[in-house]
């Protein structure tokens, strides 16, 4: 059977679209489904070679109907548009993380949070038990340390704002430990060099562009990261995280877990770049307070565990082949 997923990548829209179907088409795969994606031409460069690229959303419903099943990850349809494209393939799953698109017809609707969708929506996936990881994730119970004394700060695939920098900055201001701090950074991070030269100089940990995450993230006390799919990765790891919100599609994600305890955040994304400086400042006053907090941070790390386990991906594939 053969599958299409439409979702873009770039620096701007971040690589989280493609991330976490990536997951899913791997859990595809394994049940003996063809995957393939398509993109929009304007973003080739985040594309691989074998991709359906494409000029116009009109080509996409082309070749929807001559596949088993699309997928669907892409803000730009809106309700309208999602059913019309379920009007050319019956069998259509969108992922979604906001529900603020109007009511839309899909036989299938996937998102980790909490949300309640129309009757139009056959058979909604709701909930963390449907959060997609990476394949890697599955082993993660035997690769965790998080006795370690280390501050994970990954910004996202591409760190839109390009905050990693002057986050390292003000925690060197406020006397935090630099060889206490690891730096996860995309393959497209913004202002990488600067960033790989701040972190020579003071002795700071970096990684960049790593397939496998789950061992930096296995071994943090604590982390600095974005509010995306890294959510749900963080929590599976058991990670207690302060989140910068980079993007408005982060805001539902943020409200369900903040009140569950086990991380905080600093909103980015409505703020000018002057103002951005000056809110980094707050993120790191609540790093150095919860850093000293060991009683937070035990707590935390449990009701993250108990969230989010690593078999998202699998639940869905099986789920939506089995009702084929």
């Amino acid at each position: 059977m053969k599958a299409l997923i439409r979702a873009d990548a770039s620096v701007d829209i971040g690589m989280g679209h493609r991330v976490r179907c990536q997951a899913l088409a791997h859990a595809f795969i394994q049940l003996g489904w063809e995957c393939r994606f398509i993109v929009d031409r304007r973003y080739q460069a985040f594309a691989a070679t074998d991709d359906y690229l494409i000029d116009q959303e009109e080509e996409c419903i082309a070749l929807a109907q001559n596949a088993d099943l699309v997928i669907l990850d892409h803000y730009g349809y809106r309700a309208d548009d999602i059913t019309a494209l379920h009007q050319a393939q019956p069998n259509l799953l969108v992922l979604d993380d906001m529900n603020d698109r109007g009511d839309f017809s899909a036989k299938w609707v996937l998102n980790p949070l909490h949300e309640v969708y129309s009757s139009q929506v056959e058979n909604p996936l709701i909930g963390s038990q449907y959060a997609l990881l990476r394949p890697e994730f599955l082993a993660r119970s035997t690769q965790f340390n998080h006795a370690s004394n280390q501050l994970l700060i990954t910004l996202g695939g591409t760190d839109p704002l390009a905050l990693t920098l002057p986050i390292l900055q003000a925690l060197k201001t406020r006397g935090f430990l630099m060889t206490e701090i690891q730096v996860l950074l995309g393959a497209s991070a913004k202002n990488a060099d600067a960033v790989k030269r701040f972190c020579q100089h003071h002795t700071i940990a970096l990684a960049q562009g790593l397939s496998d995450v789950t061992p930096l993230m296995g071994q943090a006390k604590m982390a600095i990261s974005a509010a995306g799919g890294t959510l749900f990765e963080l929590a599976c790891c058991g990670v207690p995280t302060i989140f910068a919100q980079v993007a408005d599609n982060q805001t539902r994600s943020l409200q369900q877990h903040l009140p569950l305890g086990w991380c905080d955040s600093v909103r980015f994304d409505t703020l000018s770049e002057h103002e951005r400086l000056s809110q980094v400042e707050a993120l790191v006053e609540k790093v150095m307070a919860k850093w000293r907090d060991d009683t937070w941070q035990e707590t935390a790390r449990h009701t993250a565990l108990s969230l989010v386990d690593s078999l998202g991906a699998e639940r869905v594939a099986r789920r939506v082949t089995l009702s084929m």
